[in-house]
């Protein structure tokens, strides 16, 4: 998870220092190579001597190293926003998403079983079973893998979104707004979000299906050891690839739409959201199912040898209906998720920029009138 962590980082930082302003260069180069060359100046200019600055104070490990800290947090802004943006959405539809991931296991260990009189059958009948069998805390089971990894999830699935349509763009001499810039940037968007995405989605449903049983992330790694964590990634990747190509340019146009019509910025945003969850969700819900049925740690059930086994015996048992198992729930979850992580992720961006316009205008914190000079004039 830490190296998935510092993946994350790295194309974050990326990201935010190319999209924000070019930091200003520590060490000035002279105009003038031949002002520093001793055997080049003229014995006639004293005033060259005089105005030479003595050499700077060498700085201490410690100075060094916060310059470093403080340089690369001001450089991986986006990843930051991204982090508490992702993660607050994340907690908030979480129990929908342990509603889908029972509904998808349930129905791979009880095939047998008619999907009306299986032990999960619907979102919310799943909710209140699972509250009231295991208690309501059990619908936040694998929560932590989560919280945990949607800091790097957020921050590269959008990092490396705006980062891959910046750079497109630039290239091809195109607007950011054209359909196929869009629809590249959210393909190199889901390709980089599956690297940090299926790591914590392995965590997540061994704790949403197992429960207690499921043990800590610690437990859980010593377990299925690190190529575990990446279990279902070609499904992984079958599915956030197309997500993402769908999901950003219908994001993008549509936020645009509404924006030209005066829809204000936040409702802009969580109305576009809401809409490109809906259009990207559904259509991609075969991949997440076969993702979870790979990743399902439950024994019971038919075990798969790989994403094309699945999909075969899939068809042939279940026929072309089992691959939109908890279709609904991936819908209400991942619309309403996507739309309050990027409408968070833009109302703090803005309002980052904002305090720090006023900032470098020296108004963030008016200076106040002098007591002294106040008392005098009485």
């Amino acid at each position: 998870m830490l190296s998935l962590a510092v993946l994350a980082a790295l194309l974050a930082i990326a990201s935010a220092s190319l999209a924000g302003e070019a930091p200003a260069m520590r060490f000035q180069f002279p105009s003038s190579r031949g002002l520093a060359m001793d055997h080049l100046r003229s014995r006639s200019s004293p005033i060259l001597s005089a105005r030479a600055k003595p050499a700077p104070k060498p700085k201490s490990p410690i100075e060094v190293a916060g310059s470093a800290i403080g340089g690369a947090l001001a450089a991986s802004k986006n990843f930051w926003i991204a982090a508490v943006a992702g993660g607050f959405a994340g907690t908030c539809m979480f129990p929908v998403d342990t509603a889908k991931v029972r509904m998808q296991a349930c129905a791979q260990s009880e095939q047998a079983i008619a999907a009306a009189a299986r032990t999960y059958r619907s979102t919310f009948q799943t909710m209140g079973k699972v509250a009231a069998d295991e208690g309501f805390l059990s619908l936040y089971k694998g929560l932590l893998p989560v919280i945990i990894g949607s800091a790097p999830e957020m921050a590269v699935q959008v990092a490396a979104y705006e980062w891959a349509r910046d750079e497109i763009a630039a290239k091809f001499k195109k607007s950011k707004l054209d359909a196929d810039v869009l629809f590249a940037a959210g393909c190199f968007s889901g390709l980089a979000h599956c690297l940090a995405s299926n790591p914590m989605e392995v965590l997540k449903i061994r704790g949403q299906v197992l429960g207690a049983a499921g043990g800590g992330i610690v437990g859980a790694i010593k377990e299925i050891g690190i190529p575990g964590l990446y279990k279902g990634v070609i499904a992984c990747w079958a599915r956030d690839i197309p997500f993402s190509a769908i999901y950003f340019p219908t994001y993008a146009i549509t936020k645009n739409k509404l924006e030209e019509k005066g829809v204000n910025g936040f409702a802009s945003a969580m109305g576009a959201g809401l809409v490109a969850g809906v259009v990207a969700a559904a259509p991609t819900t075969p991949c997440d199912v076969v993702k979870t049925r790979l990743q399902n740690p439950k024994v019971g059930g038919t075990v798969y040898k790989g994403a094309l086994d699945c999909i075969s015996q899939m068809m042939v048992k279940e026929g072309p209906s089992s691959f939109f198992t908890g279709v609904v729930p991936r819908v209400g979850r991942v619309a309403p998720y996507l739309a309050l992580s990027l409408t968070s992720y833009e109302l703090i961006k803005t309002g980052v920029s904002i305090v720090e316009a006023k900032h470098k205008a020296g108004t963030l914190f008016p200076k106040k009138a002098d007591a002294k000079g106040k008392k005098g004039k009485k």
